[in-house]
């Protein structure tokens, strides 16, 4: 069993952050602890070659089945992930404005959704994930998606942008920047930064900032449990410890204590992979 974040090779890096592999195998007669999931700064494609993954919303209590190989654009609400007793995914998390070009798609049509890449990308995609679950060991299923990768990437025609790198600035600065300066930095007016910014990221540049810092807060607060969360509040550039909790209702819908309480019973928790 695995639950690991793979760095990509040096000739997929202007196009990919990283690769996870998680992969579980639980006792059928036990429960499976559910996995929830909150917003993160993100842009992917998931292949799951073996189990299933049945996705829950606990404010519109909808239910749906992922489909075998997701695209999913900037998640922006709270999901619970019910696993199979097996379960093997492989997902890669693009940099910021890669997936667009990939696909030539506005990520609009992908924020908030795991859609159907087949239905995307064709036939193709699904060849690539039943060579994944034909794969020996780990590291070659990172070889089967890099090589994939490789022959798609080389089909793309669009460039990188100047916003792309504003994307990437503000997933390690999400709350130092106003949107003028950004704006200024991507050689665009605030209207058509935001413009963009929603065709290339999925989401307009504010509630992205807001997303990242969240993540960055509660990923905080992981690595150093014995830190007060108004201390953290104040790192991550709110206001006080009220301000962060509107965030916290918004995409945990939970408190800030309660959610690290939840996450620690995540599958790769409770099985010590991580």
């Amino acid at each position: 069993m695995i639950y690991q974040y793979i760095a990509p090779s040096q000739a997929l890096k202007e196009f990919v952050r990283d690769y996870l592999i998680a992969h579980f195998n639980f006792d059928r007669n036990k429960n499976i602890p559910f996995k929830p999931y909150s917003p993160k700064p993100e842009q992917t494609i998931t292949f799951l070659p073996k189990g299933k993954l049945t996705i829950w919303n606990p404010l519109t209590d909808e239910t749906q089945l992922a489909p075998v190989i997701s695209i999913c654009g900037q998640q922006v609400s709270r999901y619970n992930f019910y696993l199979t007793s097996e379960y093997l995914m492989l997902r890669i998390h693009f940099q910021p404005g890669a997936l667009f070009r990939l696909l030539g798609i506005p990520l609009l049509e992908f924020t908030d959704s795991w859609f159907d890449a087949e239905s995307v990308i064709g036939r193709e995609i699904l060849e690539v994930n039943e060579r994944l679950a034909n794969c020996r060991n780990y590291g070659e299923m990172i070889a089967v998606v890099e090589d994939y990768l490789t022959i798609k990437i080389k089909k793309v025609r669009a460039g990188t942008h100047p916003l792309d790198k504003v994307a990437s600035y503000l997933f390690s600065n999400p709350y130092q920047c106003s949107l003028d300066w950004l704006s200024k930095q991507a050689f665009l007016c605030p209207r058509q930064f935001n413009r963009k910014f929603n065709e290339r990221m999925g989401v307009g540049p504010k509630l992205y900032s807001r997303v990242v810092r969240f993540y960055n807060a509660y990923q905080y607060k992981e690595t150093h449990p014995k830190e007060d969360w108004l201390t953290i509040a104040l790192r991550f550039g709110y206001t006080d410890y009220q301000h962060m909790v509107k965030d916290f209702n918004q995409f945990a819908q939970v408190n800030p204590n309660l959610w690290i309480d939840q996450d620690n019973q995540s599958p790769e928790r409770i099985l010590n992979l991580e």
